[in-house]
């Protein structure tokens, strides 16, 4: 496998298990996933990390992911602890995305102790809507005595882009001011329709949408062009996009050559007895740590949409943001909603950059 550990890998999936302790509407692995898990951990598995780790030359992050990752705190410790043991890489640091619901003081002090940063799902004012949980209404003491922490929420019907940005805002004002906090990074996902189960989440008012984006574009030109005060969040959300167009064209990278998430590639995804899988949201396999490179990347390339995808996605505007969008989302799901709400939101990030030059 020597050959196999040379590659360029950024992160790596410890894929627990699908068990969660929520049952959010927009979840996709309620649509793709139909098996469970084992919970034994294969002692190769640290070999397999310690030896991709030492073979990189950047950074790789080890990223506990579920289903809900804290519903496997044994596991969790047990890896870590099984890793410490062996000897841990300098470039290899430890991360998660969570509902945050079980957090508490105990998993507070280890978390501290052990992880660069901890991911909170949250959709903002209408997170017990799409999730049935809002974890800063109801564990934000633990949650914000987290060292490192971020926030992620899903774009929805129930959660618009202006929308979200300004709870943010509010959740960031108040642990800045009230609990000496620094500014918290937060990050946007798009709604993904993999045979969704609750269409109600992609009910969007287009006309909402595009008029909620342009409203921040505006603000940012006005920002760039007259200085006028722009918060902070709203601030990094669109230079997050506008450093993303500028870096894929001063690399020539204007069109995918593959799937974008990089899944199988840079983004290895195992499970605790060593399963490769091309995505951590599926249950496709495509291999095991033990097997030959070459054979788990025929695997991997035999599965890419990309050539599938570009067939529709070369011929749009927004393709050097969307780069083909997830390769997860079928044809008809695309026409239906995933690319009319690509095209609303990223269109105007486009005339934005176009506008202001630089």
């Amino acid at each position: 496998m020597r050959s196999f550990l040379q590659t360029n890998i950024s992160t790596i999936f410890i894929m627990l298990g699908h068990e969660c302790n929520l049952q959010c509407k927009y979840c996709l692995q309620h649509d793709v996933v139909n098996i469970a898990l084992g919970k034994e951990i294969n002692p190769k598995i640290y070999d397999f990390i310690i030896d991709i780790a030492e073979n990189q030359r950047q950074k790789v992050g080890i990223q506990f992911y579920g289903g809900e990752p804290l519903v496997f705190w044994k596991e969790i410790r047990e890896l870590i602890d099984g890793l410490e043991e062996r000897g841990i890489p300098k470039n290899l640091y430890f991360s998660m995305i969570t509902n945050g619901k079980l957090i508490d003081l105990e998993k507070v002090d280890y978390l501290n102790k052990h992880f660069n940063n901890v991911t909170i799902s949250w959709d903002g004012r209408n997170s017990k809507i799409t999730r049935g949980y809002n974890v800063f209404e109801d564990n934000k003491e633990n949650v914000f005595k987290l060292n490192n922490f971020s926030v992620s929420g899903v774009i929805s019907a129930y959660n618009y882009i202006e929308d979200y940005l300004e709870d943010c805002e509010q959740l960031n004002r108040d642990y800045v001011e009230n609990y000496h906090g620094r500014t918290i990074s937060f990050n946007v996902d798009e709604l993904l329709d993999v045979n969704l189960q609750n269409p109600d989440l992609k009910s969007f008012d287009f006309n909402k949408v595009k008029m909620q984006i342009d409203n921040i574009c505006e603000q940012y030109r006005q920002f760039i062009n007259n200085n006028k005060p722009i918060s902070v969040i709203r601030k990094r959300y669109i230079e997050n996009k506008i450093g993303y167009v500028r870096n894929a064209m001063k690399c020539k990278h204007y069109k995918p050559t593959r799937d974008r998430c990089g899944n199988g590639c840079e983004v290895i995804n195992v499970d605790l007895q060593g399963n490769l899988y091309k995505c951590h949201n599926t249950d496709v396999k495509v291999g095991k740590i033990t097997d030959n490179y070459f054979d788990i990347l025929q695997n991997v390339f035999a599965l890419d949409k990309v050539s599938e995808t570009s067939k529709t996605c070369d011929e749009c505007p927004v393709q050097i943001l969307c780069m083909n969008g997830c390769p997860l989302v079928e044809d008809e799901a695309r026409q239906q909603f995933y690319c009319m709400m690509s095209m609303t939101m990223n269109y105007p990030i486009i005339e934005l950059i176009l506008s202001i030059g630089k």
